[in-house]
């Protein structure tokens, strides 16, 4: 359960001098209108992670390690040989000197590579504002020491529709199509982090439809696909989160739930529906 805290700074202390600007009159530009948003659903996720009741936000207090996330990239991979011969084959080069009886040249292959190229798909703002911290922790690993092949991270809000954003600020737009278009598909795996509408407690036939929509288009250019969503599976229920895990592999985010996830972009197959269990 994500346990939350608020702390106060020593800038919470700092006077703030008086001014004369009259604020019925003051123009807020879009990202004051977008921030008091943010700080406005943080507000409601809180609430209603909770049942209404109050609880301390430990930002840093993260279901799963650092270290375990890295451990879980790592098992994701598929090693061939690929690229300019380059690293000794000790056993061939042995078995040439028996028969030649002589070393000319050594017997070099390509150095193995992880094939496997990661889709990342995070929800930011909204309700997921108290989980940026594990969401840049899921990027941030996998960039720096997932080991792929290469590593796409796309941002979105709520669900992704017709565009995806290369920034967390959603300024710089992709077109889903453009996007999937360019996945090498035998190599591609995608893992999607978001609450999927759990953490408002609300159903959306929209959001659910186009998340089907989007699935169902995703599925063309990838070879699997998992979701994680930081949200406890036990308030799924009654959510959009619910039909949704109906659709794709969704799983909790604790070590346990982010290795099975691991699994399925690994190949290993789980039934739809069993996440709901």
């Amino acid at each position: 359960m994500w346990k939350i805290r608020q702390t106060a700074s020593p800038r919470d202390e700092e006077i703030i001098p008086e001014t004369n600007i009259n604020l019925s009159k003051t123009v807020l530009s879009p990202e004051v209108i977008r921030t008091m948003a943010d700080e406005i659903e943080v507000a409601k996720a809180i609430r209603l992670l909770d049942n209404q009741s109050e609880f301390p936000l430990i930002v840093n207090d993260l279901p799963v390690t650092h270290r375990q996330i890295k451990q879980g990239w790592r098992y994701l991979r598929r090693f061939s040989r690929e690229g300019t011969p380059i690293e000794l084959d000790l056993e061939a080069t042995i078995q040439k000197v028996a028969q030649q009886g002589i070393l000319l040249n050594p017997v070099l292959v390509p150095r193995r590579t992880n094939r496997i190229e990661l889709l990342l798909l995070i929800d930011q703002d909204g309700s997921m504002v108290p989980f940026h911290h594990l969401s840049q922790e899921l990027a941030d690993t996998a960039s720096r020491g997932g080991r792929f092949s290469r590593v796409r991270v796309y941002y979105f809000h709520n669900c992704p529709d017709e565009y995806l954003y290369r920034d967390r600020y959603h300024l710089n737009a992709v077109s889903i199509d453009d996007c999937l278009s360019n996945l090498p598909p035998s190599k591609t795996v995608c893992l999607i982090f978001s609450d999927a509408g759990a953490a408002r407690g609300g159903f959306s036939s929209r959001r659910r439809r186009l998340t089907k929509f989007f699935l169902k288009e995703l599925g063309q250019y990838v070879r699997y696909t998992a979701w994680l969503n930081p949200v406890p599976r036990q308030r799924w229920e009654n959510t959009t989160a619910h039909d949704i895990a109906a659709l794709v592999p969704m799983f909790e985010v604790n070590r346990q739930e982010f290795y099975k996830a691991i699994n399925v972009l690994r190949g290993r197959h789980q039934p739809l529906g069993d996440s709901l269990r």
